[in-house]
Formats: structure tokens, sequence, C-alpha cells
């Protein structure tokens, strides 16, 4: 009865230790978080002189980013403008980090620091942004921000864009448009809804592995697979329509039959031997027969698409 006793207690200091190890394990900090050495310039210190901008910033989506805080993680001024020390000695300005005074790489590099794991910039080394020499801060701002979901230097997405991609702005003006058409004034389509602007492994910075991929987000009684295939619709969709708008409708590159004879090119069309069908084709729109582009399931063939 004695060993058993003493097994028995035994046991139970034993359990009691390992949840005890448990505990400290799960509720403290992990080492990187610990290892986080604030540096001299938070928000406090900043405010002596800078208290409206504090103020505001505090109101931002970086201001109110607490997520971290109970591991160790605080965000401060310093994040950004780096050590104030030799700031607050002598209030110089430029004895403290300003990051719309430094180069593209590194003022992205600053935001990076935080932002650098996520997803969306996986292909921001390289891309076409990048490479043009644009930073975070060509787009976004942190104390002055737009648009508090993204802290876009403009208030929309797309105004965001076309402040720069200028020739799309004239594009949402013609007829045919993703952008402004009316079943869209409800749930308007963003460039980003296309377009991954920090980078992408596609042509045009497109999300999807390539154009067609893209359009059949949302057009997808267009990918098939059909009986009848159109070859040109298959290989890229922007062979016949303008992504961005046209004249035409339904964002054709020209009026449909030009569009079709820059393909079919043939000086008449096909007609029953001995017959004409001249009553048919003259001053016709191809769409008349022809009116499945995409590809066609018709059992008359690939020809009479209808």
């Amino acid at each position: 009865m004695r060993v058993s006793s003493l097994l028995t207690r035994a046991g139970t200091a034993l359990c009691v230790a390992a949840l005890a190890l448990l505990c400290v394990h799960l509720l403290s900090p992990p080492l990187y978080a610990q290892a986080v050495q604030p540096a001299v310039g938070n928000a406090s210190q900043c405010a002596n002189c800078h208290e409206d901008q504090v103020k505001q910033f505090a109101t931002t989506r970086h201001g109110k980013a607490d997520t971290y805080k109970a591991w160790g993680f605080t965000e401060s001024c310093a994040s950004c403008h780096g050590d104030a020390t030799a700031h607050m000695e002598s209030a110089d300005p430029s004895k403290i980090r300003n990051p719309r005074k430094l180069s593209t790489a590194e003022a992205s590099g600053t935001c990076l620091k935080c932002h650098g794991n996520q997803h969306v910039q996986s292909f921001w080394q390289g891309s076409q942004h990048e490479s043009s020499d644009l930073s975070c801060l060509s787009c976004h701002s942190v104390h002055h921000a737009k648009s508090s979901e993204k802290l876009l230097v403009k208030r929309t997405e797309n105004e965001t864009c076309l402040s720069c991609h200028t020739g799309m702005r004239k594009a949402q003006m013609q007829r045919s448009t993703h952008l402004f058409r009316d079943e869209f004034r409800n749930a308007r389509i963003s460039c980003t809804d296309c377009h991954n602007p920090h980078g992408s492994q596609a042509p045009k910075m497109v999300k999807a592995a390539s154009a067609n991929e893209t359009c059949y987000a949302c057009h997808t009684e267009k990918r098939g697979p059909f009986l009848w295939q159109h070859s040109p619709a298959q290989e890229n969709c922007m062979t016949c329509h303008s992504p961005h708008g046209s004249n035409n409708p339904s964002l054709l590159t020209m009026r449909t039959t030009q569009l079709c004879q820059t393909c079919h090119m043939q000086g008449r069309h096909q007609t029953v031997a001995g017959r004409s069908n001249a009553a048919f084709t003259f001053n016709r729109s191809c769409l008349n027969c022809h009116s499945q582009i995409h590809g066609s399931n018709h059992p008359s063939g690939v020809d009479f698409q209808r």
C-alpha cells in the first residue's frame, strides 16, 4: 500500500509538472517576439511635438494594428522613421528617416519589413511596377490616405490606377466598358479584380495564369468545352476584345463583320453548288448565322454555329 501510494503521488506530481510546462509554452510570447527591442521614438515621445500627426495616425489601420501587441510587438513611429534619438536631441528634420525622401527601393523596403511575407507581395521584386521605379508610397499613404481600407492615395482603387494609366481612363468613356456598364453600378468591377498591382507571373500583371483564365473567372460560359472550338477565341480573348473599353458592342476591337474578315479573308462566301446565297450574305452580319463565336455544340458541324 505504501509503495502504491508513493507511485500515485509521483505520477500526480509528474502530471502537474507537465501541465505547468505546457502552460508556460502556450502563454509565453514566441522567441522572435521576445527579441524585439523597441527603438527610441514611440508615439508618446513623438506626440510632444507632433501631437496632431500622432492623433491622426491612431485612427488609421496601422495605428489600430494591435494583433501582436500582447506578444510584445509595439508598432511605433520608429517602425517606419527609425531611431529618433538624434532627432529628439536636435529637433533637426534631417536627423530622422523620412520614407518620402528615400529611394524607391529603400521606401518599399521599409514597408516590406512587415508586409514582405504576405502573398500579394510575393512577386513585387522584378514586377512591372517595381521595375518602373514605383514604391509602395506611389499608391499608398500611411498618414494621409484617402481610402481607409487599403490606405490608397486616391479615393478608390480605380482612381489610383488611372492616375498613371491615363489611356485606360479614356477607355472608360467609350460605349462598351467593364467599369461603368449599368449592370455593374452596384458592384463595380475594379482594376484589381483582374490585375495584381504587386506583381504576377502572368503578362500584364493579371491575377490568373493567362488572360483567358482571367476572363473565365466571370465569363464561365465561354470556357467550354465545345464540340467545335473557335481557335482564336481559345487562344486569346484579346484577339477580338478590348478589355478596358471599346466603342463597339461587347468590347469588340472593331465592328463584327470587319473583325471576322481579319481572319476569314476569302473573296466570297461558300455556297451550295449551283446556287447563290447573295440574298443571305449581302449587307448582312456574320452573326446572322454564326452566332456561337466562342464555340458550338451544333450538330450540323463547325461552320454553322447557331
